[in-house]
């Protein structure tokens, strides 16, 4: 059986790590899916896809999770809303079933026969990836919240100065 869970991980943090432990338990392979891989350079998405993915890789490389059973992927958004599941389907290698706590991708995967697992988070108050970036901005304790993979890779690419300056920009793009 193989598990999917999405999600930006801007940044990973040791919440998306304990779902992946967490799936690990329950299914042999765990999908992990990195959406909106075509935005970056952004306030709410300041990292590339392929700087996420590498952040997810190095972490589970880290960690105790075998990381032969992790797929690890980057998928653009589908505009197309009515048509998703298709898209995840046509995109994706096989999955059995999606662990998702977000009731709008449950509504979306409603009709698709893909059964979708609500599983039990880290207090999502501490593991959060708005905060933890805004923690990186203001230079407050945010090593603690991520795998130490996360915290070495944001140095090496000197993320904590390209989320200052994209956070003070005045030519970020307005929301409408």
């Amino acid at each position: 059986m193989r598990g999917l869970m999405m999600g930006r991980f801007q940044p990973f943090h040791l919440g998306h790590l304990d779902l992946v432990k967490q799936i690990l338990k329950e299914c042999d392979e765990v999908i992990i899916l990195v959406t909106s891989s075509q935005f970056n350079y952004l306030e709410k998405d300041p990292f590339t896809a392929g700087e996420r993915l590498e952040m997810i890789h190095n972490s589970i490389k880290e960690s105790d999770v075998d990381l032969t059973r992790c797929i690890i992927l980057a998928i653009e958004n589908q505009f197309n809303i009515a048509t998703w599941s298709a898209y995840l389907k046509s995109m994706l290698p096989h999955f059995d079933r999606v662990y998702s706590g977000n009731d709008y991708v449950k509504m979306l995967l409603a009709d698709s026969n893909i059964e979708v697992i609500k599983p039990v988070f880290l207090d999502r108050g501490q593991y959060n990836a708005t905060k933890i970036r805004s923690m990186i901005i203001s230079e407050e304790n945010w090593e603690e919240f991520v795998p130490k993979a996360v915290v070495d890779f944001i140095k090496k690419i000197n993320g904590k100065t390209r989320l200052k300056t994209i956070h003070k920009s005045d030519t970020k793009p307005t929301e409408h």
